[in-house]
C-alpha cells in the first residue's frame, strides 16, 4: 500500500472543499471537485481558486492523472476543465450523469445545447470500478445522494 497524502483547499464562498491526493513530491495524482470562483452579482468567473491548487501541484512537481467529480455540483462551479488544460489530467465522473444531464436538459429547456451522453467528460466510472492513481489503489461507489450520480471515490483508507 502506497502512502495517500491528502492536501486540502477550502472555497470559502461555496464552503466547499476540493482535494489533491497522492503519493508525496514527484509522484501521480488526482483532483478532487475543483472549484471555480464565481461571482453571482457579475456573472464572472475567475480562476484564484483553481490558481491555488495549479501553484501546489508545481511546487510538489505532481503529475496529474485525474481530476474526479464526485456529482454535478449546484453550490459551485467547477474548474475541471480549466485545470485539464494547465496541468492535464482525465476529467471523469460517475456514469449515471447521463440521467443528470437528462433531467436538466427538461428542466431548463435547454434542447440541442446540452448532449445527454456525457460526452463534457473524459471518462464515466461505472459502480464499483477501480483504477489507479500512480500506485495508489481507489474504486468508485455509487452514493446516490443529490442525484442519482452522486460517487464516493475510496483511495486507500480515505473516502471522498
Amino acid at each position: 500500500m502506497s502512502t495517500l497524502q491528502i492536501q486540502h483547499f477550502l472555497d470559502t464562498d461555496s464552503e466547499t472543499y476540493s482535494y489533491v491526493v497522492s503519493s508525496g513530491q514527484g509522484t501521480k495524482a488526482a483532483i478532487i471537485d475543483p472549484v471555480l470562483d464565481y461571482d453571482p452579482k457579475s456573472g464572472r468567473t475567475r480562476t484564484d481558486f483553481a490558481d491555488s491548487i495549479i501553484a501546489y501541484i508545481r511546487k510538489e512537481q505532481l503529475t496529474v492523472e485525474w481530476i474526479l467529480e464526485t456529482h454535478a455540483h449546484a453550490d459551485h462551479l467547477s474548474s475541471a476543465h480549466y485545470l485539464r488544460e494547465q496541468v492535464g489530467g482525465k476529467i471523469a465522473i460517475g456514469e449515471k450523469i447521463t440521467q443528470v444531464q437528462g433531467a436538466f436538459k427538461k428542466v431548463f429547456n435547454l434542447g440541442d445545447e446540452l448532449a445527454t451522453d456525457g460526452r463534457q467528460f473524459d471518462y464515466l466510472f461505472k459502480d464499483g470500478e477501480h483504477f489507479k492513481i500512480g500506485e495508489l489503489t481507489a474504486q468508485v461507489l455509487l452514493v446516490a445522494g443529490h442525484t442519482p450520480a452522486d460517487v464516493a471515490y475510496v483511495i486507500e483508507d480515505a473516502m471522498f
